[in-house]
Order: C-alpha cells, then sequence, then structure tokens
C-alpha cells in the first residue's frame, strides 16, 4: 500500500515510525525515487524505472540514514540512465552475492597485484610497463621490494600487522645518495599498495559496483598501518629545489640536440634526446612524461599550440590540456631531424632505438650533473625553476597557473577545450598574443639571457626562494 507525499525531506525521513505494514512515499524531486518502510520502521531507498527493454525494474539504493536523501537522489539519477543503456544492474548484485557465497580462491599478494596492474596500466602511468625491456611498472616493482615475504601468501590471510612491520622492517638493498633509511621507499610501496587493496576489498573511490574487484576479497586495510616517511625528519614531503642562476649557466649548454659528450654514456649524439628533451621541459614548464610521450600529431604547426591529451591535475581528475608555446619552444622542434618528414603517431622524443619513450633517467642525471658541476637537484625541479623564473618577472600567478595546468581555465566558463584551435584567427582580428605564449617567451627571453651569462636576478630568485604558485608543481 502507498501513501502519497508531497515529497521526501530528511525531516520527514527522521520523524518515520513503524506502522506494522510495509509501505513506500514517492520523492517529487526525483522520479521514481521511492522510501520504502518496512513493517518494523527500518527505511530503504529504491528506484523504479524502465530498462532499454521498456521492463519496469526496481533498484535497491540503499538504506537510510546510511545513505543520505542527497546520495540517494544522485544513486537514482545513475541507475536511471544505467537502465536506459542496458546494464543489469540488479544481475551484477546477484553475480556479487553469488561469488561471495561460494567458496574463496586463493588469491597471493603477487596475483593480486598483477591483476591491478592489469586493469589500470592503461589508465595509470605509475602501473605502466617502465619500459621495453621490461614488463612491471614502477608500483609493482617498489611493492614487491617492500613486501618481498609476503608475495607468495594468500592476501586475505595478510594481516595489516604484517604489511605494517614489512614496512618498518625494510631496508635498502643498495644504500644510494648517502640516505640513512628507506623510509621513503617504504612509504611509496605502501602508497601503492594501499589502492590494490582497496580496489580488492571494494572500498573508497572503489565502492561502487563494477568498480572493484569482482568478487571483492576481505583483505586487510592500510589505512590502520603507519607511514614511516611521517616520523623520518629527512623526508619533507613536496620539493621545493629550484636552480640557481649559475647552475642554470652551467646546464643549458648541455641540453642540446644532438646530444654533447658527456660522462660514460655510450649512446651515440644523434640518437639521445634526452637533453633536449630536458630544455624542451624548461622552455614549456611541462612535466617530463608529458614531454616524454609527445607526439608529432600532437603538434598544431599552424597555431603552434601543443595539445596535451591527458594532463595530471590538482584540481579534479586527468585532462587535456591545449598549451600555445614561444617561438624558442618552437624551435627546438624545427631543429630535430624528423621535423620535416615525422609521421604524426611519432614520438618527439624517442628513445635510441626510436620506437619508444625515452628511459635511463638517473643515469643521464647522474652524468649530467658530473659535467655541469650541479648537484642536489632532480628533473623535476625544471619545471619548478620555470614557474619560479615567469613569477620573478611578474607573470599573473594565473597564467602561470594555466601553463602547469594546475587549473582548468575553461571551468564554469560553459567553454570547450577546442577554443584554442582559434588562437590564429584571435591573433589576426584582435591584434593580440595569447598570456600563456608570452609567457612562455618571456620565459625563453630569461632563459637566453642566463645562458649567455648577461642575466642578472632579483634577490629572492638568486637564492631558490619558491614563489606560493609553484610550490605545489
Amino acid at each position: 500500500m502507498s501513501r502519497a507525499k508531497p515529497s521526501l525531506s530528511d525531516a520527514a525521513l527522521r520523524k518515520l515510525k513503524p506502522t506494522g505494514q510495509r509501505y513506500e512515499i514517492t520523492d517529487s524531486v526525483v522520479t521514481g525515487l521511492r522510501a520504502r518502510i518496512s513493517s518494523g520502521g527500518e527505511v530503504a531507498f529504491i528506484l523504479k524505472a524502465r530498462n532499454a527493454a521498456g521492463q519496469l525494474k526496481t533498484v535497491t539504493l540503499g538504506c537510510y540514514p546510511q545513505v543520505s536523501l542527497k546520495e540517494a537522489r544522485e544513486a537514482a539519477n545513475r541507475a536511471r540512465l544505467d537502465l536506459k543503456d542496458g546494464r543489469d544492474i540488479n544481475g551484477e548484485k546477484r553475480k556479487i552475492r553469488t561469488a561471495a557465497a561460494q567458496p574463496a580462491e586463493l588469491v597471493t599478494l603477487r596475483d593480486l597485484v598483477c591483476e591491478f596492474e592489469g586493469r589500470f596500466a592503461s589508465s595509470k602511468k605509475t602501473w605502466a610497463p617502465r619500459g621495453p625491456k621490461s614488463e612491471r611498472s614502477g608500483a609493482r616493482q617498489v611493492i614487491e621490494r617492500v613486501y618481498a615475504n609476503l608475495l607468495a601468501k594468500d592476501v586475505v590471510e595478510v594481516t595489516d600487522e604484517d604489511f605494517a612491520h614489512a614496512v618498518l622492517s625494510y631496508r635498502r638493498v643498495n644504500p644510494s645518495n648517502g640516505k640513512a633509511t628507506a623510509n621513503g621507499q617504504a612509504s611509496r610501496a605502501r602508497g601503492y599498495l594501499g589502492p590494490v587493496l582497496d580496489w580488492a576489498a571494494g572500498r573508497r573511490s572503489y565502492s561502487k559496483i563494477g568498480a572493484s574487484r569482482m568478487p571483492r576479497l576481505n583483505v586487510a586495510n592500510l589505512a590502520t598501518t603507519h607511514d614511516p616517511a611521517a616520523a623520518d625528519p629527512t623526508i619533507t614531503g613536496k620539493r621545493n629545489r629550484v636552480l640557481t642562476e649559475a647552475e642554470l649557466r652551467a646546464v643549458l649548454p648541455l641540453l642540446q640536440y644532438p646530444a654533447p659528450k658527456i660522462g660514460d654514456l655510450k649512446l651515440q649524439p644523434g640518437s639521445d634526446y634526452r637533453p633536449i628533451a630536458m630544455r624542451f621541459l624548461l622552455f614549456t614548464a611541462a612535466r617530463l612524461e608529458e614531454v616524454c610521450s609527445m607526439r608529432w600529431g600532437d603538434f598544431d604547426r599552424v597555431n603552434h599550440v601543443w595539445h596535451k591529451p591527458s594532463v595530471k591535475s590538482t584540481k579534479g581528475g586527468p585532462r587535456s590540456q591545449d598549451l600555445p608555446l614561444s617561438e624558442a619552444a618552437v624551435s627546438v622542434l624545427r631543429q630535430l631531424p624528423q621535423w620535416a618528414c615525422a609521421n604524426s603517431k611519432d614520438l618527439v622524443f624517442p628513445n635510441s632505438t626510436g620506437d619508444g619513450p625515452l628511459g635511463n633517467w638517473t643515469r643521464y642525471q647522474r652524468a649530467l650533473c658530473e659535467a655541469s658541476r650541479t648537484q642536489g637537484w632532480h628533473r623535476h625541479d625544471l619545471r619548478r625553476t620555470a614557474a619560479t623564473i615567469m613569477h620573478s618577472l611578474k607573470v599573473p600567478t594565473s597564467t602561470i597557473e594555466h601553463i602547469l595546468a594546475h587549473s582548468d581555465p575553461f571551468r564554469g566558463a560553459n567553454v570547450g577545450g577546442a577554443a584554442s584551435h582559434y588562437l590564429q584567427l584571435t591573433r589576426v582580428l584582435n591584434e593580440t598574443r595569447d598570456p600563456q605564449e608570452e609567457a612562455l617567451a618571456i620565459l625563453a627571453n630569461a632563459l637566453e639571457l642566463i645562458e649567455t651569462g648577461s642575466f642578472v636576478t632579483n634577490a629572492s630568485f638568486r637564492h631558490g626562494a619558491i614563489s606560493g604558485c609553484s610550490a605545489s608543481l
């Protein structure tokens, strides 16, 4: 028996009392959403809607107050669209219940990590193979080092105490860079493994049906374990290293193509694109992975715009970015031998064989530091350095944020990302330059003056001070 109500509300739901009979209250805000009250007073949200075949289906959305009215309305809208798309929501729930009732399969920690890697290698860069000679991802490699003694065990039998002990007792096999502890690497392994276990158990961002592993596993939660980096004073979190003017003057002449001969690197100058890739990184304030994955088809030669199919954002998930380049950045591309004959799918900065992305960066970085007589900086610090130079030269913070892809300039403006395709038309009609292009041109001019030894910066940049806009690069 149904009782008509004008609309569901949190106040009305809190006042519901058991009547000894089951009844339903219909929501007037979301079509098909109802609150079903049992004879004992328990409240469950349900959706009654038709599927792609026109059949009326009832989908249980959750119980109140564990699921709020707002969450129920959002879930109802999603479920209605899923039904229209032909998704069998109730069938998926039955499969999960059936799988849970069956004897659990033996899944080792190694099996689970490999499963996760296979599922997310295409969408999560840390889980993609490290290179053509390795099938393992960087995340898997770190996990297998730190949790080596647990890999062969049934993952549901491994407790949070076991995981915590593995992290706290881990010692670096080959100490490097003078570090006394391996807390940084142990912390990374913990950070990589946490989402794997959450995916297996259907927790946090993997709680929705279809987002987690099927069947789900009752595995430990790393949120209850200690992060060794939290109590290590030598690990300060975000890097804030910026190269000084003197360091840039020493490094920039080595970032050329063909590659200068430095250290004991054996690659032929014409086959080593790492130096020129680092120069391009510095001229565009891009991330290294963005430069390494850049293809010739991503570069608009008419508008001089670099289309990045996917960039990491500090606000929201991955998205694309269109970055107008300075003439100096474009000239870096022009000097490459593939400029006139490259296929659109070819990498702009390929490895020595020409069929894969650049790699072996640690060895090259070490040789570069020795040749330039610099130390204590990382490749990613070039991006932070570029941002700091632009800020020192009074480039607006909002423009730097757009270049770094920390924010979406079109968010909330109801403007499509293809707007940058009209850059040439804008130049002709308005006789203006894109602020990002102008900022990168200012950066390029500064770098040219630094390289030739005729640029004197203000004290804040000389001493490596970091502006607020670049602290979270």
